[in-house]
């Protein structure tokens, strides 16, 4: 590890937790100003005031731990609840936007920075080369990033799993490549499949750059927060139903701070792009959390406003207020135990991702 690797490194962290923290925030500080509800204050962070202003009756503040942030509405507290400009005065509807406008900015950073990944990465070359496995016959033979290979054996490549077709037809016969460099020189390479026990496969180590439009990208930013979200809830109920070998806490389990601390710096030194895109992925990781039936969550929340809908009359505030502390102090407490088998899992070597 070198200098400007932690730098980098600890700068993405940082970053991180803006892209996360700060728009989830502000869905919910637009929403309630949308709906004439009072924010007494904005605060990225948890902890000591480290720098602030009041601007507009509303205190806007950086805290020391970042972890969190949170946005303090009028009418949440002990003898507040009837103020005319409270939360709890408002219209069960848009009590409910006020808190799933938090969630809903998390999906749509993930939608846009997924749809800019994807902007940069537009290719029609199907026999582009993304990536070369350090140490295989491609390698050996030249083969780098950005080329592009033209013909194997004669054949022309019109699909990005053609040249996997040809690798395993040949049986770890050598191929003969006609590959164009960035510059526009092309050259002849004859690179000679090697046998992969895992994937069980003749490979010369190569992958292909996907084909992506402009369309592909639109499409492909609009539909990541549902793919991303299918993904995720599919974990979630593999570790709640214990089909995770090890469970909650083994080595595939739950992650936490520490844990996207470490994927993010690794991620940011692979690149911008893998950096990136686990940035919408841990955004959209945020929203779906959020709305967990929790309390001390917005699901929490959100669910209260439902039930008081359907019952026809508000629960007792304090009662409320009450449950939704312990949720807090328990959730806490949680990231406190997750945060502990994360930096094991990182000790031991055994953490997904950087085994």
């Amino acid at each position: 590890m070198n200098v400007l690797q932690a730098v980098v490194g600890v700068a993405a962290i940082a970053f991180m937790f803006l892209m996360l923290v700060v728009p989830h925030e502000l869905g919910h500080f637009t929403a309630a100003k949308l709906f004439g509800v009072r924010v007494n204050e904005f605060a990225i962070g948890l902890g000591n005031k480290l720098f602030g202003f009041t601007r507009g009756g509303t205190r806007y503040a950086l805290r020391s731990l970042p972890i969190a942030g949170y946005v303090q509405l009028a009418g949440m507290e002990p003898g507040e609840y009837d103020e005319p400009d409270g939360f709890h005065r408002k219209p069960a509807l848009q009590r409910f936007i006020i808190l799933l406008a938090g969630p809903l900015a998390n999906f749509l950073v993930a939608s846009l920075t997924i749809t800019g990944v994807l902007l940069a990465q537009l290719n029609d070359d199907p026999g582009k080369v993304k990536s070369v496995v350090a140490k295989s016959p491609a390698s050996a033979q030249g083969l780098r990033p950005g080329d592009s290979v033209r013909t194997v054996d004669g054949r022309q490549i019109r699909s990005t799993v053609d040249i996997l077709h040809r690798e395993n037809a040949t049986h770890g016969v050598p191929l003969t490549l006609v590959v164009r460099r960035p510059n526009g020189s092309t050259y002849t390479a004859v690179v000679r499949p090697r046998y992969e026990s895992r994937s069980k496969q003749y490979l010369i180590g190569i992958s292909a750059a996907p084909v992506i439009g402009v369309g592909d990208a639109m499409v492909g930013g609009v539909t990541f927060p549902a793919t991303a979200t299918a993904v995720i809830v599919s974990g979630i109920a593999q570790l709640v139903t214990g089909a995770i070998p090890g469970g909650f806490f083994g080595p595939d389990g739950a992650t936490g701070a520490i844990g996207i601390g470490a994927l993010t710096y690794q991620a940011a030194n692979q690149g911008l792009l893998d950096y990136l895109g686990l940035v919408a992925l841990m955004s959209v990781a945020l929203a779906v959390t959020n709305v967990l039936p929790i309390p001390a969550l917005d699901g929490g929340r959100m669910v209260v406003v439902l039930l008081e809908k359907v019952r026809g009359r508000p629960f007792n505030r304090d009662r409320e207020l009450a449950v939704q502390r312990a949720g807090l102090v328990a959730l806490l407490a949680l990231m406190v135990v997750i945060a502990f088998f994360d930096v094991q899992r990182i000790a031991t070597g055994e953490f997904p991702g950087l085994r």
